[in-house]
């Protein structure tokens, strides 16, 4: 059964993780602050796991070793990768695909806002949890 995962969880990775075009940008929700790399670096000083908005969505599983795990909370299933802050944005990259980089913005209460224009602010909505 987890071989026949593994193919659905890079399929919805795949979709819900942005492509190289640029398509129009979503709006960034009212009263949210862009973070600086210091900040972003220090969100990340300690594995950190950020769920998205969107039900049965991803979980990214931050650690501090520049690594980043990558699941379908519906799924068992996960997906390895690495993270960087480049130019005051963050930078995540599943296996072996292209880097995904857009500005991190904290939103309060630990939810932050990771600006990637290809998709909806649910999508784009983390929140942190334990």
């Amino acid at each position: 059964m987890r071989r026949h995962l593994t193919p659905i969880l890079a399929l919805a990775a795949a979709a819900l993780l942005p492509a190289c075009a640029t398509p129009p940008a979503t709006p960034v929700p009212a009263g949210a602050q862009r973070m600086e790399a210091r900040e972003i670096r220090a969100l990340f000083a300690h594995p950190t796991r950020l769920d998205n908005g969107v039900r049965g969505g991803l979980t990214y599983r931050f650690a501090p070793d520049g690594t980043v795990e990558f699941g379908m909370r519906m799924f068992s299933a996960r997906r390895t990768g690495t993270w960087r802050v480049d130019d005051d944005g963050l930078c995540v990259r599943v296996e072996t695909d292209p880097w995904i980089c857009g500005p991190l913005h904290r939103l309060g209460s630990g939810r932050f806002y990771f600006d990637v224009p290809q998709y909806d602010q649910d999508y784009n909505t983390l929140t942190v949890r334990e």
